[in-house]
């Protein structure tokens, strides 16, 4: 009994001696003016020091610097991001992160700080900013459109075929890749609050499954087929389809190696139709059928306007085979309300004044190109008299007068492709040079003479020459000419001239393989080159 006393008092008096200590261990720690020891922040020791040595320790490092560089997250398909750490809310200055540094460990009662200092006494301890004034809705924002933006990189189509490459080229991961943006979300906290300028991250929502290659196969598995032109007349066309087969358990080896987000090129074997639809849109005005340039050297300011307005009104025209062109139709009424103007005209076998004057130049200009491009001419009228700047019998007429009889031009595509009419005009000041040029552009056919050469000269002056590149380096090319006969007639009804038109068709040596009268029946009556010119 008197033992079991002894250890009482003993033990009594060791608890008197613990809480003497533990409330001056307390009442100790209350009036310290230092952090808890053993504290680090970002690696930095920030324990055992005052308010002010902190926010220095933090100053030196760069810790108020670093808050003007963006955090940059990188994430999948070379995707990234900018966080601001200040509008995130995660980041403080050095003096307010110096005052909550100070605070750590001194948010409960007497004893609870004391015994906080304790734990920090016996062991090192790092800090970690708080989270509580983030900005959640703006991190999540910044993250939505990341995930957005990399779903979007991996493009429209789950897969696309490189015919010219024999590849089949798609993203893994198309249509169903989503990165674990919850799990994003916490590591760009945690990058933010231990002051690291970059991360990466590509952790997905969910594991990806393998596109079905078979499904795949059965699509692109088809026999070559050639493009081919619509069946409406107006020349649109129809793509070729392209022969395509792969190996699909290669595709699935290929697949599976690869990365999320990562494009995977798998061979596939292509079969080319022998017409692609490239070749026929080169087709298409690829030709140049006829040309025909002739000079207005000598002409009036008034006169040039005219030719230019009334050419420039034809250029680009389209004919589809079977179109007509109408000349009155397609650059309209010669009145000053058009912009045309008052120039010199032959007008009931005299020369005057008239609105549009010069536009008989463009017609006839026009006209002999498309002799040249063997054309169907449907209406023609030749001038009264013989004109300077056309060789005899290839010259037409055109007037729309407010009474009397109106004269056009017209001509048809015979051709089995469409035609492009181009006009260019010309004009340099210092030499003099005034020239109105007509191409016509198509497709040579099989049949066709290929030109070389447009020879529209006569006399010793008037050398209208045309060289042009051959189409086809493998066909033979022809030098075609307009030529004429003339023959003179006196009757009771006065004296005049009647021309023959003559198409000349010459082969690379000089021998002629074809002469053609041009002097069809029009459907209005009469014949289109039985051209007759009045000499009283």
């Amino acid at each position: 009994m008197k033992k079991f006393m002894i250890i009482l008092a003993v033990l009594l008096i060791l608890l008197i001696l613990i809480g003497a200590g533990g409330l001056y261990g307390a009442w100790h720690v209350s009036r310290l003016d230092t952090s808890f020891p053993n504290l680090t922040l970002n690696g930095l020791e920030v324990g055992g020091m005052t308010k002010e040595q902190i926010a220095d320790t933090l100053k030196a490092s760069g810790w108020d610097e670093r808050l003007s560089e963006p955090l940059t997250v990188t994430t999948l398909a070379g995707q990234s991001f900018e966080v601001d750490p200040i509008r995130s809310g995660l980041v403080m200055p050095a003096d307010q992160v110096a005052d909550w540094v100070f605070s750590c460990g001194r948010e409960g009662n007497f004893f609870e700080d004391f015994f906080a200092y304790l734990k920090c006494k016996l062991r090192p301890t790092e800090l970690v900013l708080p989270a509580a004034n983030a900005d959640y809705a703006y991190l999540r924002s910044l993250i939505e459109q990341n995930n957005a933006d990399v779903v979007a990189s991996l493009g429209e189509a789950e897969y696309t075929p490189d015919y010219e490459g024999e590849r089949l080229v798609l993203k893994k991961g198309w249509g169903q890749l989503q990165l674990d943006q919850d799990a994003l979300l916490a590591a760009v906290v945690r990058a933010i609050q231990f002051g690291e300028p970059k991360i990466g991250f590509s952790t997905l929502a969910h594991e990806l499954v393998c596109p079905d290659f078979d499904r795949i196969h059965t699509d692109l598995l088809k026999e070559p087929k050639d493009a081919a032109f619509t069946d409406d007349g107006k020349f649109d066309v129809i793509n070729e389809v392209v022969g395509v087969s792969f190996d699909v358990s290669q595709a699935r080896q290929l697949w599976e190696a690869a990365a999320p987000a990562e494009e995977v090129d798998i061979p596939i074997a292509v079969t080319w139709p022998d017409v692609t639809a490239q070749k026929l849109r080169d087709s298409l005005f690829h030709d140049l059928l006829g040309a025909c340039t002739t000079s207005y050297w000598n002409s009036s300011p008034n006169r040039i306007s005219n030719v230019q307005l009334a050419s420039s009104k034809i250029d680009g025209t389209i004919l589809y085979p079977g179109d007509v062109f109408s000349y009155n139709e397609v650059v309209g009424a010669r009145t000053t309300e058009a912009g045309f103007l008052p120039a010199p005209a032959y007008v009931d076998g005299d020369v005057k004044d008239e609105i549009g004057g010069g536009a008989c130049q463009v017609s006839s200009t026009l006209y002999a190109a498309t002799l040249f491009a063997f054309l169907e001419t449907v209406e023609r009228t030749n001038h009264y008299f013989p004109v300077s700047y056309m060789q005899l019998g290839t010259d037409a007429t055109v007037t729309i007068p407010d009474g009397g009889n109106i004269m056009d031009l017209k001509f048809r595509n015979n051709k089995h492709y469409p035609i492009k009419i181009v006009s260019y005009s010309d004009v340099d000041e210092d030499s003099y040079l005034r020239e109105l040029t007509f191409e016509i552009w198509g497709t040579l056919e099989d049949t066709d003479y290929m030109p070389i050469e447009f020879d529209n000269s006569w006399g010793w002056s008037m050398i209208y020459d045309r060289f042009v590149d051959p189409a086809d380096p493998n066909r033979p090319g022809y030098k075609i000419k307009l030529d004429h006969e003339r023959y003179y007639f006196s009757d009771d009804m006065g004296e005049g001239s009647r021309t023959l038109t003559h198409r000349l068709v010459y082969d690379a040596d000089g021998n002629m393989v074809a002469d053609e009268i041009l002097n069809p029946e029009l459907p209005g009556g009469g014949l289109a080159m039985d051209t007759y010119y009045d000499h009283n």
